[in-house]
C-alpha cells in the first residue's frame, strides 16, 4: 500500500481491528451455544485450548491482513484471491498443530483425557479445516474493505483532479479573455492615432487636437474598467457614445449615425467592451473609403431567449475585406465563444449596399440576475 496515506492506512487498520476481533469472538459465540443450550458447562481443557485457538488465530490474522494489503492493488481480482491461498493453508496447518501439541497437553493435564490416534487426527483436520476457513473468510472480508476504501480514495482524488483541472481552466478561460480584451487597446489605438497623424499632416491641427483630448478621455474610461466585467447594454451604448465622439471629429457630416434599443433590454448584461469592434469595423470600412454620407445603425432585440445586437453600414460593400474578418471582429467571436461556447455567436457578411455584423447570446437581464442573487 505504498500509495495509500498513512491516515487512510490507519483508518484500515483499524477497521480491520475491528473486523478480525468480531470474527474470532463470533467463533467463541459459537462454541459457546451448544453449551449454553445444555446447561453444561465446557470442560477446562477444552475451554483453555478453545482461547489458544481463538488468540492465536486472532493474531495470526494480522498476517493475512497485511498480505491483502500487499496485493489489494491488483487490478485482477481472481489473482488477489489466489495469492491468499497459500498463507491460508499455512496458517491453517499452524493452527492445526498448536491444537495438536499445546491444546492436547492442555486438555491432557486439565481435564485427564487421553483421546486415541484416530480421534486426535480426525480433530487435527477438523482444527485445520475451521483455521483455513476462517483465515479465508478473514481474507476476503480484509480485500473487499481494502477496496472499497482505495475506490473511494480514487474517486475522492479523481473529483479533486477534476476540480483544480476545472479551477486551471476557469483560470485560463479568464487569463485568455483578459488577453483578448486587451488586444482591442492598441488595435483601437493604432486606428485612431493614425486619423490624428493624417489631420495633422493636412494641417487640421484643431482636429487632431479635439481627437486627442477626446481620445485621452475614452481610454480613461476603458482602461480602467475590468476587462472580464459584465456590463449592462446601457453602459456599453454610452461608451460607444464616447468612442463615437471622436470619430464624429474626423467625420463630421459623414457620420450619421442611429441606435435602436427597447428600454427592457438596456438592463440585459453583456460582456464590456463587446460592440465598440463593430462599430469600429464599420466605420473605418463603411465610411473612411467613401466621401458620401453613411448611416451606421445599431438595433438591439430580443429573440427567444437570445440577445441579437446588429451593426449595419450602408457604405461600399466592397470596401469590406472579401474573406474572412479582420482583428476586431475575430477577437470579438473568440470572446463569444470563450464565454458563451456554441451560444456565443458572431455572423457577418456584405449587404447589397454595405455591410452587417451580428451578434447573438444568452439574454440576462440585470434586475433578474440581482433578484436571483438576493
Amino acid at each position: 500500500m505504498k500509495d495509500i496515506d498513512v491516515g487512510l492506512k490507519s483508518e484500515l487498520f483499524r477497521q480491520a481491528l475491528f473486523l478480525t476481533l468480531a470474527v474470532w469472538g463470533l467463533d467463541t459465540l459459537l462454541f459457546a451455544l451448544p453449551h449454553i443450550a445444555t446447561g453444561k458447562p465446557p470442560l477446562a481443557g477444552v475451554l483453555a485450548s478453545h482461547f489458544l485457538f481463538m488468540g492465536l488465530g486472532a493474531l495470526l490474522s494480522g498476517l493475512v491482513y497485511v498480505r491483502a494489503a500487499r496485493t489489494a492493488r491488483d487490478d485482477d481480482r481472481p489473482v488477489r484471491f489466489a495469492v491468499l491461498g497459500p498463507i491460508v493453508v499455512g496458517l491453517g496447518l499452524v493452527m492445526a498443530a498448536s491444537d495438536l501439541v499445546i491444546g492436547g497437553h492442555m486438555r491432557s493435564v486439565l481435564d485427564g483425557t487421553h483421546p486415541t490416534v484416530r480421534v486426535i487426527a480426525a480433530r487435527s483436520v477438523s482444527q485445520f479445516m475451521v483455521g483455513a476457513w476462517m483465515f479465508a473468510l478473514l481474507g476476503a472480508l480484509y480485500l473487499m474493505m481494502i477496496a472499497v476504501r482505495v475506490t473511494r480514495e480514487r474517486d475522492q482524488q479523481l473529483a479533486d483532479a477534476r476540480a483544480q483541472a476545472l479551477a486551471a481552466e476557469s483560470q485560463a478561460s479568464a487569463a485568455r479573455l483578459a488577453a483578448l480584451r486587451y488586444q482591442l487597446n492598441p488595435h483601437f489605438l493604432f486606428n485612431t492615432l493614425n486619423a490624428v497623424s493624417a489631420s495633422v499632416i493636412t494641417g487640421r491641427n484643431e482636429e487632431a487636437e479635439s481627437m486627442l483630448a477626446r481620445l485621452a478621455e475614452f481610454l480613461r474610461l476603458t482602461l480602467a474598467a475590468d476587462p472580464q466585467a459584465m456590463i449592462t447594454l446601457d453602459d456599453e451604448l454610452a461608451t460607444l457614445q464616447a468612442y463615437l465622439e471622436i470619430e464624429s471629429v474626423r467625420f463630421r457630416d459623414r457620420l450619421g449615425l442611429e441606435f435602436s434599443c427597447p428600454a427592457e433590454l438596456r438592463g440585459a448584461v453583456v460582456p464590456s467592451f463587446i460592440l465598440q469592434p463593430l462599430i469600429e469595423n464599420a466605420v473605418k470600412h463603411g465610411v473612411a473609403p467613401t466621401s458620401r454620407p453613411v448611416t451606421i445603425r445599431l438595433e438591439a432585440s430580443r429573440d427567444g431567449d437570445d440577445l441579437v445586437v446588429i451593426v449595419e453600414d450602408d457604405g461600399e460593400a466592397a470596401a469590406h475585406p472579401s474573406t474572412g474578418m479582420g482583428v476586431g471582429l475575430t477577437n470579438v467571436r473568440q470572446r463569444l465563444e470563450v464565454l458563451y461556447g456554441a451560444r456565443g455567436v458572431l455572423q457577418a457578411a456584405p449587404r447589397e449596399r454595405g455591410y452587417l455584423v451580428l451578434i447573438r447570446i444568452p439574454l440576462k437581464l440585470e434586475s433578474l440576475t440581482r433578484a436571483r442573487a438576493a
